[in-house]
C-alpha cells in the first residue's frame, strides 16, 4: 500500500471507542461497530482519534483496539490510526505498534505537549515520522498554533503522505492542501469538521472523515457522490440532515452532551454495550428523550 496508494477518497468515519465499565476495550462492541460502519459503504475507520478517546487509552487498551478492530474487519475497509505523541521517536514506536496490530495508514496531529518547541523541531517532528515510518502516513490539523502555516506545505509534500484530514476551520490551510493535492493526486484531503463539510466540498475536497460518521455515514456517503457531480445543491441538503442528527445526538447546537450523547445513541441502536469513557459530558433526561425520538425517526439513515 505505501507504494501505490490506492484511491483514498470517499467517506471515512473517526468512530467512538466502545468501552466496559471498568475502561476496557470492549471487543464485542467492536465487531458490531464494524459490521455497522461497513452497511454504511464507508471506505476507512480512524480508530483512537478525538472521538475515539485515543489520547485518553493507556497502550495496552489502544493495542486492543487496534487490534480487534483489524481483526473484525478482515481487509474490508482502510483502517487508520491514531499514532499522535511528542516526539517523532515516540510517532514511530507507535507505527511500529499500529502495524502489528493489522493498521494500513498512520495519522500524526499536532504534537501533545506544546511547550517552547521551535520551527525547525515541529518540521522534524513530522518528515522524520513520514520518512522513517513503515506504514504511509496521514496529517490530522486540529488547527494548532503550534504548526506554523509555512510548514504545512512542505509536509504536505512529503511522498509518504497520503492524506489529510483537516479539522481546523482555516481557509489558509485549506488553500495550502488544495494546492498539495493539484502536486499529488495521490492527497485526499479530508475535511473533519462534520458540522460544516459543504465547504470544504465545494472548494475540491474530496473526502469526509466524521466523528459522527458512526451515525451518519450513509449521508456523508451521498455527499461524496452528490460533490463528484457538482451537486451542490444536493450537499448543502445533506449537510442539514446530518446537522439534524449530530446536534441531537451532541446535545444541541452548544454541544453539551457530545461524547455521552454520541455514545448513549449507540447504545439504543444496539451497538454499544454502555457510554463509559474518559470524558463525562451531561446527558439529562430531556436530551436522552430527544435522541430516542430522532433514532426511531431516522431508522433508515442510521439502519441501511
Amino acid at each position: 500500500m505505501k507504494k501505490s496508494y490506492i484511491d483514498l477518497s470517499g467517506a471515512w468515519s473517526a468512530t467512538p471507542t466502545p468501552l466496559t465499565k471498568s475502561l476496557k476495550t470492549d471487543t464485542a462492541s467492536v465487531k458490531r461497530l464494524v459490521k455497522h460502519h461497513d452497511r454504511l459503504s464507508q471506505k476507512g475507520l480512524f480508530v483512537g482519534g478525538t472521538c475515539g478517546e485515543g489520547p485518553f487509552l493507556n497502550r495496552r487498551e489502544f493495542r486492543r483496539l487496534t487490534a480487534s478492530v483489524t481483526e473484525a474487519n478482515n481487509g474490508r475497509m482502510v483502517i487508520a490510526v491514531q499514532v499522535t505523541d511528542n516526539s517523532y521517536a515516540r510517532v514511530l514506536d507507535n507505527i511500529e505498534a499500529a502495524k502489528a496490530d493489522g493498521a494500513n495508514i498512520a495519522i500524526i496531529a499536532e504534537p501533545w505537549f506544546t511547550g517552547p518547541v521551535g520551527e525547525n523541531d515541529i518540521l522534524k517532528y513530522y518528515l522524520e515520522s513520514a520518512e522513517k515510518s513503515k506504514l504511509p502516513i496521514g496529517i490530522y490539523s486540529r488547527g494548532g498554533r503550534e504548526v506554523p502555516l509555512k510548514l504545512y506545505k512542505k509536509i504536505l509534500d512529503h511522498r509518504n503522505v497520503c492524506m489529510f484530514k483537516d479539522s481546523s476551520c482555516s481557509k489558509e490551510i485549506m488553500r495550502i492542501a488544495l494546492s498539495a493535492s493539484k502536486k499529488r493526486k495521490s492527497l485526499a484531503l479530508m475535511t473533519g469538521y462534520e458540522l460544516g463539510m459543504t465547504p470544504y466540498l465545494e472548494a475540491g475536497y474530496d473526502s469526509i472523515m466524521a466523528g459522527g460518521g458512526i451515525l451518519i455515514g450513509a449521508l456523508t456517503a451521498k455527499m461524496i457522490g452528490a460533490a463528484s457531480r457538482s451537486d451542490f445543491k444536493e450537499v448543502t441538503r445533506l449537510q442539514r440532515h446530518c446537522d439534524r442528527i449530530n446536534y441531537t445526538a451532541y446535545g444541541g447546537r452548544k454541544i453539551k452532551s457530545w461524547l455521552t450523547g454520541l455514545k448513549y445513541t449507540l447504545v439504543k441502536m444496539g451497538i454499544f454495550k454502555t457510554t463509559a469513557g474518559y470524558l463525562h459530558y451531561p446527558l439529562p433526561a430531556s436530551a436522552q428523550k430527544r435522541i430516542d425520538s430522532m433514532i426511531e425517526r431516522e431508522k433508515k439513515v442510521l439502519f441501511p
